[in-house]
């Protein structure tokens, strides 16, 4: 997401006390808080729902009301997973929990199974010697005592990964010990019981057994979303389901995932969306779009300037904004021309604020 390069006086020095007031464990302030301790179940609960939300030039995190539960203090956040969140301050990177507090001082993915993949080397030492990662658990330990030149998120139970500069990737289950019998070039992550995998240059599905979809008959694939996957022949894409079966032949240029029972797809360098059927239910008609959430579809006119659909096609806010984004609890994030600051709209096209929980 675009970084906002603008900051209020009256918040930056907001900012500058609380960590002041925070940093109490001699080290140097890097405007972290700092933990000892791992996150609480009762805060994996408190955070389950909690989203990260531009504030002027900084994010914060808002809960389902639309109140701030923790400030804008951060350069980049992500979403909470398992209870801790993934964050920048500066060039400084680390794991925060639930008050705020950094529990964890690594870069990498996000929670899934009780671990994270991290790396293990900085971004300069990575450059001479090699990528290295590893998986850690919520204490910053590495819990497998093993590292990988390339490594993804354990999803569905299990991880892949690419042990060595070799290049074959395998899959691997929580212990380490490795799942399937089958080296791929390439190995993506299970979702809806099927990952994607590239085998002698074709690629296809494989179940967690390692048993076949469809073969490798297809020239790219994704994964599976809303019960559906797109595949490329040639260069046309369409979408199969999970018996295998071509619900929607390769025809078109490019496609994005199903959401909310809708994909986008470009024909002629336009874009538009269509139903599961294959039936077109918005014509392509914009230049660029984003798929749906929460009932709208951000689009873009002619003109550069974005608005938002509802699943008929109809406008339910106007091209107005220099930039726009998904819906997320009702709110969306847009950046208006007029001030190119970004804020927030619902779904009439209003703003919204967050205040203080």
């Amino acid at each position: 997401m675009k970084k906002v390069g603008f900051r209020a006086v009256l918040t930056a020095f907001a900012i500058v006390l609380l960590l002041m007031l925070g940093c109490k464990d001699g080290k140097e302030d890097d405007g972290f808080r700092h933990a000892p301790a791992p996150v609480a179940a009762a805060d994996t609960l408190r955070s389950k729902d909690w989203r990260p939300v531009l504030v002027d030039s900084k994010y914060g995190y808002a809960n389902p009301a639309n109140e701030l539960v923790l400030p804008p203090l951060y350069n980049e956040a992500r979403h909470f997973s398992e209870g801790l969140a993934f964050v920048r301050i500066g060039r400084d990177t680390g794991y925060i929990d639930a008050t705020g507090k950094r529990v964890i001082q690594a870069e990498g993915g996000d929670f899934q199974n009780g671990m994270a993949v991290v790396m293990k080397q900085s971004d300069e030492q990575a450059a001479y010697a090699g990528e290295s990662w590893i998986y850690i658990n919520k204490n910053g330990e590495n819990v497998l005592n093993k590292q990988f030149y390339r490594a993804n998120a354990f999803s569905e139970g299990l991880a892949s990964v690419m042990p060595d500069e070799s290049g074959g990737m395998v899959f691997m289950d929580p212990s380490g010990k490795t799942a399937l019998d089958t080296v791929y070039g390439y190995a993506g992550n299970f979702q809806e019981g099927y990952a994607v995998v590239m085998l002698r240059q074709k690629w296809g599905f494989i179940d967690k057994q390692g048993n076949p979809l469809t073969g490798f008959a297809y020239d790219a694939a994704r994964d599976f979303v809303e019960g559906k996957a797109a595949v490329m022949r040639g260069d046309r894409w369409g979408f199969i389901d999970k018996d295998g079966n071509e619900i929607i032949p390769p025809q078109y240029d490019e496609v994005g995932p199903f959401t909310e029972g809708l994909a986008k797809f470009e024909s002629n360098g336009l874009w538009g969306f269509i139903e599961a059927s294959g039936r077109v239910r918005v014509q392509a008609t914009f230049p660029h779009t984003k798929g749906f959430s929460e009932g709208l579809a951000v689009v873009q006119d002619a003109n550069g300037l974005w608005g938002y659909i509802d699943t008929n096609g109809a406008y339910r806010i106007e091209p107005r904004f220099e930039a726009a984004f998904g819906s997320e609890n009702g709110a969306m994030l847009v950046k208006r021309p007029e001030t190119g600051e970004y804020g927030y709209v619902d779904h009439n096209g209003n703003e919204v604020r967050f205040s203080s929980e």
